[in-house]
């Protein structure tokens, strides 16, 4: 009699067991590159005022486009968005005509785009973008818009972008990283502007410079510049830019360099820390996927350019490295009903106390992993120890049968 009420408690604790360990659903997040494409104007643009849709900004059109490549989605759109680029109205207003102006932001951001798809820069909507910012360097090794002075826009990030297309061609970068690494501010950080009298180390700044510097080989400027970057990382994981607050603007940026300096732990906490702005399945439908600015939610007027910043750092990609060559023409629907498999929390399912002793209070489980890699052999454990118990209910009938 007592063998038996043994077996039967052992059999409800195996039971038991086997319910902890079976998956349970949990809403899928929101792709970011979904809500993305969603704000594509007309298929092939971004808009600067999302209420405006004359208002197409080749900058953040091409910021896009980068983000697309990181995170392996949308290539159908880029494409069609690089095509929108190369028209002749974007080309001239954002590259300049190549004679009387020319724009070195322009003209990087543009070659990124192409590079970035498996385009060629050289030939990107008739211009040789190359061939036009070789000509925009000066004897310091700074490149320099051609336009009235008064309009002079370059400054550490058209030098960056400048150094890692010319870097990704193959060309000589030489004096462009030297001209760079001489701009560095006494506490090992970079600036946004040159020539200013008092040097003042911007994290924007240096989280590009970074990624230029690293991805071209130069070993000294940069070593420092990581040291002072990873000292800016706030309390929450994040990045702020000249003044608070931390937000997915420049984290994304910082993420980059963080993994090209060699600092996983840092890139990590600043991941973590983008992963809190994205809206999920429990926000707003039209705003699932999108990552906000800061922790204060979404904001129609910086959302867009947030999300494709903060979709780089979500990548853990550098624009140095960039690339839609293995991105899927779509992108996977936004469905909160679909779910991935995690195991429940121990505690929901008491474990059946043995005669005459107090109950057993299970192990803390581990932490939750998802994907299908881990699904199946939690779904095939949970399977197996229920199956486990029926064998045991069958063999303790047996036996008592036979009694």
């Amino acid at each position: 009699m007592g063998g038996a009420v043994i077996r039967r408690s052992a059999l409800v604790a195996l039971v038991a067991t086997a319910l902890v360990a079976t998956p349970q659903a949990q809403a899928a997040e929101p792709s970011p590159g979904t809500w993305l494409v969603s704000q594509f104007s007309e298929g092939d643009r971004l808009l600067r005022f999302p209420a405006d849709p004359s208002s197409g900004d080749p900058g953040l059109t091409a910021d896009g486009v980068y983000a697309l490549a990181a995170a392996g989605v949308g290539r159908s759109t880029a494409v069609k968005a690089s095509a929108w680029l190369a028209e002749p109205a974007q080309l001239q207003t954002f590259a300049g005509d190549g004679e009387a102006e020319s724009y070195v932001g322009g003209l990087t951001k543009l070659a990124l785009v192409a590079q970035a798809l498996g385009q060629d820069p050289t030939a990107y909507g008739g211009a040789d973008l190359l061939g036009r910012l070789v000509a925009l360097q000066d004897d310091t090794g700074r490149y320099r818009d051609r336009t009235d002075p008064a309009y002079e826009q370059t400054n550490a990030f058209t030098q960056a972008l400048a150094i890692i297309v010319l870097h990704r061609a193959g060309k000589d970068v030489s004096a462009a990283v030297e001209f760079q690494a001489s701009t560095a501010c006494p506490d090992g950080g970079f600036p946004i502007a040159f020539g200013l009298p008092a040097c003042k180390s911007d994290v924007d700044g240096t989280a590009m410079v970074l990624q230029a510097l690293l991805a071209a080989g130069e070993k000294d400027k940069s070593a420092a510049a990581v040291e002072w970057l990873v000292k800016q990382q706030q309390a929450d994981g994040g990045f702020q830019a000249m003044e608070p607050p931390t937000n997915a603007n420049t984290t994304g940026l910082a993420v980059g360099a963080l993994l090209a300096g060699g600092r996983k732990a840092a890139a990590d906490k600043a991941v973590a820390y983008l992963k809190t702005l994205q809206i999920g399945c429990t926000g707003p439908a039209d705003q699932r996927g999108a990552i906000a600015f800061d922790s204060t939610g979404f904001d129609a007027g910086t959302v867009v350019r947030a999300t494709t910043q903060g979709m780089l750092g979500l990548a853990r990609v550098s624009l140095a490295e960039v690339s839609a060559s293995s991105a899927t023409p779509g992108v996977p629907p936004i469905d909160c009903t679909t779910t991935t498999t995690t195991p429940p929390p121990a505690t929901t399912t008491p474990v059946a106390p043995a005669p005459g002793g107090p109950a057993e209070a299970p192990a803390d489980p581990p932490l939750a992993v998802t994907g299908p890699d881990q699904a199946v052999p939690l779904t095939l454990f949970g399977s197996f120890a229920v199956l486990a118990g029926a064998v045991l209910l069958l063999v303790s009938r047996r036996r008592k049968g036979g009694a």
